[in-house]
């Protein structure tokens, strides 16, 4: 009997009490292990969120494996059970496991056919686009609470959290310390380094234990428009609702001060195509250009470390090599029309899973409201005080609050799930031609978008695609993928895709 191991995880505390839970993915994994004869030696789980890195089981897992060579299956319910993101595809794949995806009826192997291989890599790219999706929706109900004045997160140095009333105010105990290194800061007499030595020879920060006065910490402090009234978030400023610790026209003057009094206008450099691209493959420096002969450009190592010859790599060079890359990546009609179903197959899996969250999530809701019901009426009554009342209404509208958030999210995010797909596989069909006529500009940020940890070593480039843009390349490559291509084609109408795809695996 073949010996396996089974791994099981859930991506929130949430998925863990509404139907995805630990032990049914255990009791249907074991079921799967006793009807195809396997001897289940370890069992390895995690309740954690799916863009947290470190899972503690995951890595004992790997531990596991490394110390058992002889056992190479692992049984999972489905792909975003096991891989949270293209990292965990890639650790996974150097152990040549033979990986059991139980729900969806397909094993992945070394040895799996090219297409399975590509189709599972789509499938994992969704998974993640949908996991980014979501966590930007989320992060969009956040913005929305601050564009109306509240405060994300813990309160601030010099601040603490009134959770009652979903705000920040002022400390009485540290308040006093930031209007105090403002004002000091404000007098021009100090460098950021000054000021926390003076703080510390003033016994400012003696009693506050828990802040770290370093001066990185202080610039922080100095540089954080929340204590003029306002509130940075995700890069934007917008007005808070809290007290301001200082006058605007102070924190204004602090800034000038940090900037060095008199910004000088920076020139305009021109722009070069692949300068933040590309690294040195030697010694690991950026790849920086310059003009020779005033007008071709080069490419060199900055030589940071002191340890590379400069090797120059003309611009028309790399030009040529992208050529080539942006044309391999373009797939026919039939294999993207082949993908695009292949898409609507990994979309209906997930559309399952966004159902059900937007079901937990709705009841949630309506039950807390139906809480706040029937405590107005008891207070009407008099069967509760006044004080009750208020605490359990403030304590049930933020859990509303914080669930309505998730369930508009799950709505957006589910919405592009199948719409971000498509464009994907479509740009590879058009990347070189967008590249040809944008500028600078927007042919970098394509290229970001498509490349990978790209090297320069002596006079040539090596450029590495991203999922699923490196699959496409590998199974273009591949005789298997041709010859199963025509032999599918022509059963389509039956069965227009295979019973079994796989799970994204990266």
């Amino acid at each position: 009997m073949d010996s396996c191991i089974i791994y099981a995880r859930v991506s929130s505390k949430e998925q863990e009490s509404e139907g995805f839970s630990i032990p049914a993915q255990i009791k249907l994994l074991n079921e799967y292990a006793i009807q195809n004869g396997l001897n289940v030696t370890q069992e390895f789980t995690d309740v954690e969120t799916a863009k947290k890195s470190g899972r503690t089981s995951f890595t004992k897992m790997l531990t596991y494996l490394e110390e058992n060579p002889d056992i190479r299956t692992v049984l999972v319910e489905k792909t975003d059970r096991l891989y949270r993101n293209f990292k965990d595809y890639v650790i996974l794949e150097d152990y040549e496991l033979n990986i059991h995806l139980v729900k969806e009826g397909q094993i992945i192997s070394k040895d799996s056919r090219s297409h399975e291989k590509f189709i599972h890599g789509i499938k994992v790219l969704m998974a993640k686009n949908f996991i980014d999706n979501l966590s930007e929706e989320v992060k969009k109900g956040l913005k929305e609470k601050v564009a109306q004045g509240g405060y994300p997160g813990s309160a601030p140095f010099g601040y603490i959290n009134n959770k009652e009333e979903k705000t920040i105010e002022p400390d009485p105990e540290v308040a006093p310390i930031v209007r105090q290194l403002f004002e000091w800061y404000e007098t021009g007499d100090y460098s950021v380094k000054t000021l926390r030595a003076k703080a510390n020879r003033e016994g400012l920060l003696d009693n506050i234990h828990k802040y770290r006065s370093s001066a990185s910490t202080l610039h922080k402090v100095l540089t954080n428009p929340v204590y003029c009234g306002k509130v940075k978030f995700k890069g934007e400023i917008f007005e808070g609702a809290h007290f301001p610790l200082i006058k605007e026209s102070t924190f204004n003057k602090v800034q000038h001060i940090l900037s060095g009094h008199a910004q000088t206008q920076a020139k305009t450099k021109r722009q070069f195509t692949y300068m933040g691209l590309l690294h040195c493959a030697d010694c690991g420096c950026a790849i920086t250009a310059e003009i020779k002969k005033g007008k071709y450009v080069y490419y060199h190592c900055t030589n940071g470390k002191g340890s590379c010859s400069k090797n120059y790599v003309r611009e028309e060079v790399i030009d040529e090599q992208v050529k080539v890359i942006l044309q391999g990546i373009k797939l026919d009609k039939t294999r993207l029309a082949w993908v695009k179903e292949a898409l609507k197959l990994s979309h209906q899996e997930e559309k399952s899973f966004h159902q059900k969250m937007v079901k937990s999530f709705q009841t949630k809701i309506n039950e807390l409201q139906a809480k706040i019901d029937k405590a107005y009426d008891d207070k009407l009554e008099g069967k509760i005080t006044e004080d009750l009342w208020v605490s359990k209404f403030k304590q049930w509208s933020d859990q509303k609050e914080k669930l309505q958030i998730k369930l508009n999210a799950q709505q957006k995010a589910n919405k592009s799930y199948y719409e971000t797909g498509v464009r994907l596989i479509e740009l590879s069909n058009r990347a070189y031609e967008l590249y040809e006529k944008q500028d600078v500009k927007e042919k970098q940020k394509l290229l970001k978008f498509l490349l990978s940890n790209s090297k320069m070593q002596g006079k040539s480039v090596d450029f590495v695609l991203k999922m699923p843009f490196s699959l496409i390349v590998e199974t273009k490559k591949s005789k298997e993928w041709l010859g199963w291509l025509d032999s599918n084609q022509r059963s389509r109408d039956q069965n227009p895709l295979p019973c079994r795809l796989a799970t994204p695996q990266q």
